[in-house]
């Protein structure tokens, strides 16, 4: 199972999806999909114009889960992706934003606020989810 870990390299350098497709000149919806592992074919040009845009080599961002390792193709395969189109900065001042106004009736964030922001951080759920999520866990 060939896998796309393009989004871990895009956090590296600080470029979004949006970013990525604009430079390479990528059409949105096939870095999406690029992105996102649900794409049946990647053409050799769209490969090269990803490589020169971030100066890497197919190998920095292409990934075969052997068959043998069936764990880790299902946990894939179940797996949603959320693809940021914020940088890091951007989204680390909105945490410390929210973790801010958080704390205006508090001393400090929760372990459970905190683990959230983490989570937006690092690009794994959305500003939406990590804000869902809050609300709910606050109307306990």
């Amino acid at each position: 199972m060939i896998v796309f870990n393009l989004k871990s390299l895009l956090d590296k350098r600080g470029m979004t999806q949006t970013e990525l497709a604009r430079k390479a000149g990528i059409r949105e919806a096939t870095m999406s999909a690029i992105l996102n592992n649900t794409i049946k074919e990647v053409s050799v040009i769209n490969m090269e114009k990803i490589c020169d845009t971030l100066d890497c080599a197919p190998g920095d961002f292409i990934d075969n889960i052997p068959a043998a390792d069936f764990e880790k193709r299902r946990n894939i395969l179940s797996k949603e992706y959320f693809i940021p189109t914020t940088t890091r900065e951007e989204r680390e001042k909105i945490v410390n934003d929210a973790l801010a106004l958080s704390t205006l009736d508090a001393p400090e964030p929760t372990r459970h606020t905190k683990q959230l922001a983490d989570q937006f951080i690092e690009g794994n759920i959305s500003e939406e989810d990590m804000l869902r999520a809050a609300i709910e866990r606050y109307q306990q």
